[in-house]
């Protein structure tokens, strides 16, 4: 899902290729950073200390001009796709 941009658009801009390590609480990123110098342990230590309840981990990107949340393979074993609810979450901070 891409969104055109638009002179009020506040959602930050990843360029292509690009990441930010991000958390999702309730279908909101609650934290982010573009310093993929970290590792999401690192991140998550930083941001808030342990990885809330309920709270999703891993990385903004966007590949081929899509926006797409990806697991932090530190935290699920694995780098698919996030769950729909990061997905939303990430097309309504990013663009």
């Amino acid at each position: 899902m891409t969104l055109p941009p638009s002179d009020d658009d506040t959602r930050i801009h990843i360029r292509e290729g690009y990441y930010y390590l991000i958390i999702v609480e309730n279908e909101v990123v609650t934290h982010h950073t573009a310093n993929f110098g970290l590792s999401h342990v690192e991140f998550v230590k930083r941001s808030v200390g342990e990885l809330p309840d309920g709270a999703w981990v891993g990385s903004a990107t966007k590949n081929d001009g899509r926006l797409s949340a990806v697991n932090s393979f530190t935290f699920y074993r694995n780098q698919l796709p996030g769950p729909e609810s990061t997905q939303r979450a990430v097309f309504k901070k990013f663009r």
